[in-house]
């Protein structure tokens, strides 16, 4: 009686998970792994298209999908589109897509990269778990859904983790981030200033493709918010803050920025 409590109490520890990709092999391949190396997590369904994918999802009811984004028959995206809530986690499977990246980036979306490396497979699905006990989820997708109907545009919204939460605000409402110790104050153009735990570095890979510039080593700027170029090397941007400009890095904002610059 013990031992079946014993595993009961086990069971319910586990994660169902299903696989949604067109390659065979990499269902298999991601099976295998997955079962080697995250113990908290059952595969409990696989399928090859969006079709089995809705399916699977409604009778399996999983915690976390493996999913696919190109497929014959329409993506991973298009299966977002069609679900009327998402109540699970999604770690996305791609190979290398630029503009899906992108996007996925910007909603702080876990995605592996094919060929699958055991390491990220490992950090993925706990940050999936990690969420999962937080309630931290569904947000992020209705996110990445608004995004990929504004490719290119400045009404993308980025995620942004400030303490135990991201908040999401639109690219065009941030006018600088600030690299500050270890994190990154991110000032908004109501005024605000989010603290955010991400590095300058890494706000200059998800905003750089977005309109925005790096004119020093701690400072990124969104070149929609630049009022004025002084002579120092000052940048004043529009909330009148006076942002340092890298001599090494002066050609390059007098030639590439400013000539394409409205200046207000």
């Amino acid at each position: 009686m013990l031992k079946l409590l014993a595993f009961i109490s086990i069971l319910k520890l586990m994660y169902q998970s299903i696989i949604i990709d067109d390659e065979p092999k990499l269902r298999e391949v991601l099976k295998i792994k997955v079962e080697n190396f995250c113990p908290d997590i059952s595969i409990v369904g696989s399928g090859s298209n969006i079709v089995e994918a809705k399916e699977l999802i409604e009778t399996q009811s999983p915690h976390i999908v493996f999913l696919d984004i190109e497929m014959p028959g329409g993506s991973g995206f298009d299966l977002l589109e069609n679900l009327n809530k998402i109540d699970f986690e999604i770690i996305f499977v791609t190979g290398y897509n630029e503009y899906a990246i992108d996007a996925l980036k910007l909603c702080a979306v876990d995605y592996l990269l094919k060929p699958l490396k055991t390491q990220d497979l490992v950090t993925a699905v706990g940050k999936a778990i990690e969420r999962i006990k937080n309630v931290e989820m569904m947000e992020n997708y209705s996110i990445l859904k608004h995004n990929l109907n504004n490719i290119g545009d400045q009404s993308m919204k980025v995620g942004i983790p400030n303490n135990d939460a991201y908040e999401f605000v639109q690219i065009k409402d941030i006018i600088r981030c600030e690299g500050w110790n270890k994190y990154t104050k991110v000032h908004m153009l109501d005024g605000d200033i989010i603290t955010s735990s991400y590095n300058i570095g890494v706000f200059k890979d998800m905003l750089s493709d977005h309109g925005y510039y790096s004119c020093h080593k701690s400072h990124l700027i969104n070149k929609q918010h630049i009022k004025r170029y002084l002579k120092e090397g000052i940048i004043v941007m529009t909330d009148k803050s006076e942002v340092p400009l890298a001599r090494r890095r002066k050609d390059t904002f007098l030639n590439e920025v400013l000539d394409n610059q409205i200046i207000r």
